[in-house]
């Protein structure tokens, strides 16, 4: 039997850096928005090898699919978990900050829930493989994020806002994006971020508002200030998304894409067909419905 499971995606609707530990991690807080993502991984169990086939892309390095399994196994034993089969259909850029691979390991992580009828382990568990994953493989759209985005407080809200994410023909490394902000904050101190309280505080002020369609143009990111330090192009796409109508927008994660939010489809629809938001450094432009 092939099973056949869609995948999803994240939107920092804020991004806050708040503090580097002593493990050399950075302590986040930030706005946690799932959205679905038109990639899709089909699963056929009980293969007699183990495989993994990916369509439409090349992932370098080892697969988060691979580290999925591995876990699951690890944590339940390998009689919960047989051999699979996967093919994974990808269609978006890796490196733009939306947490694509991350939620293809999410897709497998409540395909195995349902399979094999054993509930997930924590999300500060699941987030050994990835700080998005576990929120991706939660089951509602909203969270509250803290520590480095495993601690999650789960919102009951809801948001009905179409949009559009632009992929621009470079990628941003995490760590490198993270290395940048220290850099930046200890050239000049006053970059710091506000607390975790008003950091929350912020989140849910920016949820309300979005809730009640309020204009708020540029979110909250404290990558921003590293990705406009190296292409000012971001500026250039922010204006285009405020002469096109849109509600806000802002950087994706830490980097590279940008993201954009309308009040309604129609709006949407106006402005992918108005030639605005078409620049010579875009490689992929999706509308997020």
């Amino acid at each position: 039997m092939i099973y056949i499971e869609t995948c999803s995606f994240k939107i920092n609707l804020n991004l806050r850096v708040l503090r580097k530990r002593d493990d050399g991690y950075h302590e986040i807080h930030t706005l946690f928005w799932k959205r679905r993502s038109p990639e899709v991984l089909e699963i056929s169990p009980g293969v007699a090898r183990e495989c993994l086939r990916v369509t439409g892309a090349r992932i370098p390095g080892e697969n988060l699919l691979t580290r999925a399994c591995a876990f699951l196994r690890a944590r339940f034993g390998d009689e919960a978990l047989p051999p699979l089969g996967m093919k994974l259909s990808k269609c978006l850029p890796m490196g733009g900050g939306i947490g694509s691979g991350s939620g293809n390991a999410a897709a497998l992580l409540r395909w195995f829930e349902r399979f094999s009828g054993l509930p997930l382990p924590k999300p500060s568990e699941i987030g050994k493989l990835g700080a998005d994953v576990a929120f991706l493989a939660g089951c509602r759209d909203l969270a509250l994020a803290d520590g480095i985005g495993e601690n999650l407080r789960w919102l009951d809200d809801s948001l009905d806002l179409p949009g559009v994410v632009l992929f621009p023909k470079w990628s941003s490394g995490t760590k490198e994006a993270y290395a940048a902000l220290d850099r930046i904050r200890a050239e000049a101190p006053e970059t710091k971020s506000p607390t975790a309280a008003e950091a929350r505080f912020e989140s849910l002020s920016i949820l309300k508002q979005l809730s009640e369609r309020k204009y708020l143009g540029l979110l909250p990111n404290d990558f921003f200030v590293c990705n406009i330090e190296q292409r000012s192009c971001y500026n250039k796409a922010y204006t285009a998304f405020e002469k096109s109508g849109a509600l806000a927008w802002g950087l994706c994660g830490s980097g590279a894409s940008c993201f954009a939010l309308y009040r309604s489809y129609g709006e949407l629809k106006t402005a992918i067909s108005s030639q605005l938001l078409n620049f010579s450094w875009l490689q992929k432009m999706m509308a997020m419905e």
